[in-house]
């Protein structure tokens, strides 16, 4: 390797300029060598300096072979102090070697302050004789070896380094590194380690239906790319899959490429199967929502597999960071889960464990169920991810060197090929520091002592594991919410019967919001607001089906057609059922189902008997064709009868005849008076 890795640059240009392939190369970037001259020295004259100075350790090789240089990237965030100290002259970085760690205990005391033990190499290096690399940042490289100014190390070890930079007799600072150092004797018989995290974000379709990832959701997912990008190991990830099927609907074209971005990073890391949104296990199993749990749990498992990209997805591992009941682990145990693993947090329910290297076997109701592996992650490393104080690669490189001491110590106890297997994440499960997680993924992947695995790796629990009894309860109850919840589904299937087919978009976007509103992290009030926002979603898609308003029909006889016109304002077609109601009027045929095409309108023709003459309403209403939700308002017309009936018929025809035989007496009449008058007698 010809240079070092500067895991801030590093993460940084990944996550912001969108440099994912390659932008990081194991633990290695590249290292422009600028040789600090004597001109450049005295461009800036010495000042007085601080006697103490901020210095930053930015990147670090840990895994050391003989022959193999150490490398070491300093940041001097003060310009100025940096100039100045680069000005002055008989400025030394001096590098000691302490004797390599032989407990985890003592490199958590060497990490929290303690000076290490015995130095057993010391290698002086002047200020003229580092590099600069192209962000400015001091580079000290030193070989394996036994020359002057070279590292003569020889045994397998995790050795404590101590930099500081000194002039004369004023030391401007220190810290303390390790590194791993690797010969032939290197055991390799490997400690398993899990690195585990779950990336929660809130939930980004609104109640009214509309996509908006917030600002803060994405750059956590740009400084998630930082991290996972380049050449380190793999880990396990749990991600919500209503956030990565927001970011493929959204109409930011920002989001898809972030996707994008997304997909290429997660091709190298494991994918954990979860739920469409967060979903409390425990109290599904107790509100009678097994149903519910396991539709979101389908659904998740859709997403994931269309949204992520090439990633493998563990179907078999549930990492949780809340506590889980005995309810909560029978129904991960009927659903084919295999292993349970939780962070240090949610696993201080059911207390404190004896090794945090080996899987226990969790203790549930059923008797003679699956067995259900469980496994928490190391509240140790734990802490140091979540509350570094150090910096991020000082602080990767404490864990990754007790996790080798560890490996050391199995080993000397067991005497026999590791089945240990560590899990290493925050307190609360979510995603370290990006800087930190890059820099130990690189590390651990090259420490030959150490098998950076998935958490699908994890064994199998037997007969002989260690049973742990799991609480009865938990805190979160969807109880309360389980009527509304099935009103609305209830509310989505009648509405559903108005579209061709079930698998419509509409009909998928209206199942997922139903899982937005099962979220146990919504509160009473965010609840509400989405149960309010999918009915009135539903309302509004029903009410495209309308009928004209203020019409008046006009009926000519008792039996007459009355065309009544139904417009359809969506994109899809739709079917309602057509009901009438007057007090004047019958209809003699059902109620009609009617299907009208998209964007457009139809006549319906609907036969009609009238009961009586005159102006009178009548009323229209539309419902779902399953008859349980009215379709839009109900809507009032008017229907005018001209024709006459009963009564006035007869009376008309009593007239008309009168009129006929009154009109035949006068004509005959007529004709008599006058073959009277020409009758040949009267002439």
């Amino acid at each position: 390797m010809n240079g070092v890795a500067d895991y801030r640059q590093m993460v940084m240009s990944c996550a912001f300029l969108g440099r994912i392939t390659r932008c990081m190369v194991a633990c290695v970037a590249v290292v422009v060598p600028v040789s600090l001259s004597q001109a450049q020295l005295s461009a800036h004259p010495p000042t007085a300096l601080p006697d103490r100075i901020e210095v930053r350790l930015i990147g670090q090789n840990f895994n050391v072979s003989i022959g193999r240089q150490f490398r070491f990237v300093l940041s001097i965030p003060n310009n100025n102090t940096k100039q100045e100290l680069l000005a002055t002259p008989q400025t030394v970085l001096r590098v000691e070697i302490h004797s390599a760690t032989t407990s985890r205990a003592e490199v958590r005391r060497i990490v929290q302050g303690s000076t290490p033990s015995q130095i057993v190499e010391t290698v002086d290096l002047d200020i003229g004789d580092l590099t600069l690399n192209d962000n400015g940042d001091l580079v000290a490289v030193i070989a394996s070896g036994s020359a002057q100014n070279e590292i003569g190390l020889r045994k397998t070890g995790v050795y404590p380094v101590s930099l500081s930079m000194r002039t004369g007799s004023i030391e401007r600072f220190r810290f303390t590194t390790f590194v791993n150092f690797i010969t032939g004797q290197t055991s390799n018989n490997t400690l398993s380690v899990s690195v585990v995290a779950e990336l929660e974000a809130p939930l980004n379709q609104l109640p009214n239906g509309e996509i908006a990832v917030i600002e803060s959701t994405r750059m956590k997912l740009q400084s998630l790319v930082g991290a996972l990008a380049g050449e380190g190991g793999s880990m396990s990830l749990a991600i919500s899959p209503e956030l990565l099927n927001s970011l493929a609907n959204s109409e930011n074209p920002n989001d898809a490429a972030l996707l994008g971005s997304l997909q290429l990073v997660f091709s190298r890391h494991q994918i954990l199967a979860s739920t469409f949104v967060p979903f409390d296990v425990s109290s599904a199993q107790r509100s009678d929502l097994e149903s519910e749990f396991t539709q979101q749990l389908d659904r998740g498992k859709d997403i994931l597999d269309l949204r992520n990209g090439d990633a493998p997805i563990n179907p078999r591992t549930w990492f949780s960071t809340r506590p889980i009941s005995r309810d909560g682990i029978s129904l991960l145990a009927q659903l084919g889960y295999t292993n349970v693993v939780f962070s240090p947090n949610a696993a201080r329910s059911f207390g404190s464990l004896g090794s945090y290297s080996v899987q226990y076997r969790a203790d549930y109701l059923s008797t003679d169920g699956p067995r259900v592996s469980l496994g928490v992650s190391d509240p140790v490393y734990a802490e140091s991810l979540s509350k570094f104080t150090s910096g991020a690669v000082l602080t990767s490189m404490g864990i990754a060197a007790e996790l080798v001491t560890q490996q050391s110590e199995l080993v000397r106890s067991q005497n026999q090929t590791l089945r240990d297997h560590v899990i290493v994440s925050t307190l609360d499960g979510s995603v370290p520091n990006p800087v930190l997680l890059n820099s130990l993924l690189v590390s651990l992947s090259r420490a030959p002592q150490l098998a950076l695995r998935p958490l699908s790796a994890i064994p199998r629990p037997t007969s002989a594991s260690t049973p742990v009894n799991m609480p009865s309860s938990t805190e979160v109850d969807l109880a309360s919410r389980r009527s509304a919840i099935n009103e609305l589904a209830a509310l989505i299937s009648s509405t559903s019967t108005m579209l061709d087919s079930p698998q419509q978009n509409e009909r998928v976007w209206w199942d997922d919001a139903l899982m937005l509103v099962q979220s146990d992290r919504l509160n009473s009030d965010r609840f509400t607001d989405y149960t309010r926002g999918l009915t009135a979603q539903l309302r509004s898609f029903r009410a495209q089906v309308s009928v004209p308003e203020s019409l008046t029909f006009t009926l000519g006889g008792k039996t007459s057609d009355l065309r009544l016109q139904l417009r359809n304002s969506s994109s899809t077609p739709l079917s309602v059922l057509v009901t009438l109601s007057s007090a004047k009027l019958s209809f003699p045929e059902k109620p009609q189902i009617v299907r009208i095409n998209a964007n457009s309108a139809t006549d319906l023709i609907i036969p009609v008997v009238a009961r009586a003459n005159g102006t009178f309403p009548l009323e229209v209403v539309l419902y779902t064709p399953d008859g349980l939700t009215q379709v839009g308002k109900r809507i009032r017309l008017s229907a005018r009868v001209s024709a006459l009936a009963g009564l006035g018929q007869l009376a008309t025809g009593v007239a008309i005849l009168l009129l006929m035989t009154w009109w035949v007496t006068h004509w005959r009449k007529q004709n008599r008076a006058k073959a009277t008058e020409n009758h040949p007698a009267l002439r």
